[in-house]
């Protein structure tokens, strides 16, 4: 037996003029995907990854079409919790996500204004207001001092670093596969940048985990972590985004003075399914600890 989860959407009325309700299909042909994503190139940074073969998630996408309105929902099996990326039509995307299955529990990325109709499906643990910043090579602006190239045999100072404030749980593949710079003291890593991810087939890259040691902070020393990843970054692709919160003006403060500019503003949040069966999977992963309580971003603190 199926269950149908999530809000109906409401049927237009049977009387006068009928709109045609959206057309739903699941996009399989990546040059259709990428017609959808190339416009917001900077938003979509993350959907671009779920597009390389050797990602190891599942990726489903789904498209719903009303004239020249359109809305997507890309659901990536694989890591806990599933990803979940919205764009497009706000009234469009209510139709879709109640005639697609998704997940209990997912990481959620989507527009504000998204925001309400994804609360019909989902109760958020939490969310947050991000500003998403965009640097290219013509606009970045390299600090002066460089970081050292982190390697996968650094990974135990890179978690130690970042267990100071949240979960590190890093290992040396990650490490290999992205691209870290940190700065040294006293043999000791005391900042570290890095990457969410890499796409160089579509020319994008995501600089992300950025991290300062309370008793360092203040020095600048994030702001040469992140122009070192960025840096090398910009040597394989066009475009290189990250977020920030938008209260947190140290943080802005580095990102625009190496070039990075204003792009789009986004939520990002975990949130479980408005039903039976979502309740029960949040239930479950609360007792086995596997929902960690929110602690903030890593982001620069000077």
């Amino acid at each position: 037996m199926s269950l149908k989860l999530g809000r109906k959407p409401e049927t237009p009325p049977t009387s006068g003029h009928k709109t045609p309700l959206p057309t739903v299909k699941k996009l399989s042909s990546r040059g259709d995907i990428l017609s959808c994503l190339e416009p917001r190139r900077a938003y979509a940074v993350s959907a671009f990854a779920h597009l390389d073969p050797g990602f190891p998630e599942i990726a489903k996408w789904h498209v719903a079409n009303q004239g020249e309105r359109f809305a997507l929902c890309l659901v990536a099996r694989g890591l806990f919790p599933t990803y979940m990326l919205t764009m497009g039509d706000s009234s469009i995307l209510e139709f879709l996500l109640g005639s697609v299955g998704l997940p209990g529990r997912a990481f959620i990325t989507c527009e504000p204004e998204h925001l309400d109709t994804i609360k019909s499906f989902y109760e958020f643990e939490w969310h947050l207001l991000m500003k998403r910043m965009v640097v290219t090579r013509d606009t970045f602006t390299s600090a002066n001092e460089k970081a050292m190239r982190l390697k996968p045999s650094h990974v135990g100072e890179v978690n130690r670093l970042y267990a100071l404030e949240h979960s590190g749980n890093f290992t040396s593949a990650q490490l290999r596969r992205g691209v870290f710079y940190g700065v040294w003291q006293d043999e000791r890593l005391v900042a570290v940048a890095g990457t969410h991810l890499i796409a160089s087939t579509y020319n994008i890259a995501y600089v992300g985990n950025v991290m300062t040691h309370p008793a360092h902070r203040n020095h600048g020393l994030a702001t040469i972590c992140v122009s070192s990843v960025t840096s090398k970054l910009l040597e394989q692709c066009d475009e290189v985004v990250l977020n920030v919160e938008s209260y947190n003006l140290p943080a802005v403060r580095t990102y625009t003075g190496l070039g990075y500019a204003d792009h789009c503003q986004i939520i990002e949040g975990v949130g479980h399914r408005k039903s039976f069966v979502g309740a029960i999977i949040n239930s479950v992963c609360r007792k086995l600890g596997l929902i960690p309580k929110y602690e903030g971003r890593m982001e620069p603190d000077g």
